[in-house]
């Protein structure tokens, strides 16, 4: 007598198609790495000259976009974004080559594509002392949800195992 096994196949196509899509298909995300939009307490009020913020970007991401939208109420600043390990060198006194700098402005809003793109970065803003900037960094990327896609794999795979083993037995 044959047994029906139409909710297990319906099951298995679905992780499948799930675990398929997701690791295939990618989706945008926009990260904020910096904000402080108001004139009033922004921040860093900057005693030691520098200000240094880091940022990861995931594993499998692409197309990395930074959008820089500051400003200054006094003074200047010096904006360098730079990878991880040139941000060692940096501190070490080695002049390396950051992917964008920009010196001694009042304001700056661009967009900067990171060519090639990479995990690990920081942005390291060096001001004047007394120095109030404000606004606002933004990281855009696609990246594609591995960890999903590889847990709904393993759960078709096991599906996959069981069914085998039940239409063998």
């Amino acid at each position: 007598m044959p047994r029906n096994y139409s909710k297990l196949l319906f099951f298995i196509i679905f992780f499948s198609t799930a675990s398929t899509c997701l690791l295939f298909i990618p989706y945008p995300e926009t990260k904020v790495i910096y904000n402080k939009n108001t004139n009033q307490g922004a921040g860093p009020y900057n005693y030691t000259s520098y200000y240094c913020e880091g940022f990861e970007f995931p594993w499998r991401s692409y197309t990395q976009v930074i959008f820089l939208n500051l400003s200054l109420t006094q003074g200047n600043i010096t904006l360098k974004i730079i990878d991880r390990y040139v941000r060692v060198y940096h501190s070490w006194g080695d002049n390396e080559e950051p992917y964008y700098e920009v010196i001694s402005t009042i304001g700056l809003t661009t967009t900067i594509k990171l060519t090639p793109p990479f995990q690990e970065g920081s942005i390291l803003i060096s001001a004047e002392e007394n120095t109030y900037f404000y606004g606002e960094i933004k990281a855009s990327y696609l990246r594609y949800a591995s960890n999903y896609g590889f847990f709904f794999l393993g759960v078709a795979v096991i599906l996959i195992s069981y069914y085998g083993y039940c239409k063998n037995k």
